[in-house]
């Protein structure tokens, strides 16, 4: 539970105050030009099918990473939602392969999944949106026979993501999150309901009623009774601020005592974002327990 007062939640709950390798002011315009590299660095690597839309705006689109001149049948697949408190638009599809390469070298397929921010669209359709994406790679899963799909992402994205898990999307198929066989949430968000205290709140406009109804805490039994099959692992950075590392680790014991298969990982010497920003390089840690809980 969250005891902080308003001025100090402002504090907590931005990212950019708690690095430990350079001023606040620099490190999300570090973090979008490498984010942006290396994902041209994937697409000049790998195969790469870009801009497949699943929805009307610009926003709406994927794009698939694959090794080159290897069989994409029966590879596991890696989706990914990029952050951004929801809001930032630097932050895109575009740059958001930046984990392709290795990932893709060691056997899997990456997704990186886009969606409309707010306040163009409330949160509630966000996470529609991102249903509507994951259930076309859910087609795409089946048509390729993956082993499976690992649904990830990173802050906003991390809490979108575990949005997904509580869905058993029977409006397509009764077994069709069954094929989702696990998920990797990176310095995730699960009760949105400090933001509403927050200046990140001016964008989203969340009651504090809206925002219990859009937190994954909130539906800790109908993710637990979806996710039994699965493997989800909470992940922060050593220098996540503190609130991101209590949300992950709450989130990640009730899930646990309610019979999901879990892991903690706290990831030594990163912030909230290079610790997604180093998934370009295959010998992070981060990066083999993804290959790792892949079964590659």
């Amino acid at each position: 539970m969250c005891t902080l007062t308003e001025q100090e939640l402002e504090f907590h709950y931005s990212p950019s105050q708690w690095t430990h390798r350079m001023s606040p002011s620099q490190v999300v315009g570090d973090f979008v030009a490498r984010s942006a590299e290396d994902s041209r660095t994937a697409l000049w690597t790998l195969d790469a099918e870009t801009e497949i839309s699943y929805g009307k705006s610009e926003r709406q689109k994927f794009d698939i990473f694959h090794k080159k001149n290897t069989p994409k049948k029966g590879a596991p697949i890696f989706v990914f939602l990029h952050g951004g408190y929801w809001q930032i638009k630097d932050v895109c599809r575009e740059n958001s392969g930046f984990m392709a390469v290795p990932l893709c070298n060691a056997g899997a397929s990456v997704v990186t999944v886009d969606y409309d921010l707010a306040p163009d669209v409330t949160l509630d359709e966000m996470i529609l949106q991102v249903k509507k994406a994951v259930h076309m790679v859910i087609k795409l899963a089946k048509e390729r026979q993956s082993s499976g799909i690992y649904l990830s992402g990173h802050s906003a994205g991390g809490h979108l993501a575990c949005m997904m898990l509580m869905s058993a999307f029977s409006e397509y198929d009764a077994f069709d999150s069954e094929i989702i066989k696990g998920a990797i949430l990176v310095s995730g968000l699960y009760d949105l309901r400090p933001i509403t205290k927050t200046s990140n709140n001016d964008a989203l406009g969340l009651s504090e009623e809206d925002a219990w109804r859009f937190s994954p805490l909130n539906f800790v039994s109908e993710i637990a009774q979806q996710s039994q099959h699965r493997h989800v692992s909470f992940v922060v950075g050593e220098y996540d601020p503190p609130e991101f590392r209590r949300q992950s680790g709450e989130m990640e014991k009730l899930l646990r005592d309610s019979g999901v298969r879990t892991s903690y990982m706290e990831v030594p010497d990163t912030d909230h974002f290079d610790v997604i920003n180093k998934l370009s390089e295959p010998n992070f840690l981060l990066s083999k327990e993804i290959i790792r809980l892949m079964g590659l």
